[in-house]
């Protein structure tokens, strides 16, 4: 058969750089985005160990990706952080399994899982599940709480939801009537926070915490500091570094 000539650099089509050399890479935009879809369709099907490997593989896939122009800059950051909320979601959830005979803990858990940014079918998913949970175990005041943001999201509205409209309003209604919590709980809705992803309790403004310079998770153990970031696995917790680069 005859030869093909393939360009070894992305830039040598027209003759050889030289000192402005830049190396070809396998991986582009699309597959990361391919890895994001992927990782959608394992999480709306229940199999949310395999959306984890997804969006693992994306978040190690990342930094071997060259962005075009600044809208893939842009794109890449963001999908830095989707992999980072739905695999701390996963890893909350399966805390959830294991919390299921602590009533509160378990309360607590759920509540957290619906602070991490998904997808708006995702978190109706979330909500609903937090609301069975907090009323199931006389949490009165958190499940009407869930029940009114599972009513506000624009889901809601369509008729496949009918009966879980209906269902949610009820809660919503016992609930405020009932107005308490059985149970203290490590959560308030109120305020602005984000999730220890190694303890997964709320991080306050103002808790001392270390975080991964590379997806952004944050630790209040001390002790995290120089170890792997249980979330991206890719970077050491509490190092100083400008984290990922576009170079655009």
């Amino acid at each position: 058969s005859g030869s093909m000539s393939v360009p070894l650099l992305r830039n040598d089509a027209a003759g050889h750089p030289g000192g402005e050399s830049l190396p070809r890479t396998s991986l582009k935009m699309k597959n990361l985005v391919a890895g994001i879809r992927s990782g959608y369709r394992f999480f709306q099907g229940g199999k949310f160990n395999d959306s984890r490997g997804a969006f693992a593989s994306v978040l190690a896939d990342i930094p071997l990706v060259v962005a075009e122009n600044k809208n893939d800059a842009a794109e890449m950051k963001e999908m830095l952080e989707i992999c980072r909320e739905y695999i701390t979601a996963v890893r909350i959830r399966g805390e959830m399994a294991a919390a299921a005979s602590n009533p509160a803990r378990s309360t607590e858990l759920c509540a957290y899982f619906t602070h991490c940014n998904l997808q708006p079918t995702h978190l109706l998913l979330a909500l609903r599940s937090a609301m069975g949970t907090a009323f199931k175990h006389k949490n009165f005041i958190v499940a009407a709480s869930f029940a009114r943001r599972l009513l506000e999201l624009p889901d809601m509205s369509s008729e496949k939801n009918k009966d879980l409209r209906v269902k949610a309003t009820k809660v919503l209604q016992k609930s405020e009537q009932m107005a308490r919590n059985e149970h203290t709980l490590n959560y308030n809705e109120n305020s602005t926070f984000t999730i220890d992803a190694k303890d997964f309790v709320p991080v306050y403004t103002g808790d001392a915490n270390v975080s991964c310079s590379y997806c952004g998770s944050t630790y209040t153990d001390m002790s995290m500091k120089g170890k792997k970031c249980l979330t991206c696995g890719v970077s050491a917790v509490g190092v100083s570094t400008i984290g990922l680069v576009t170079g655009l």
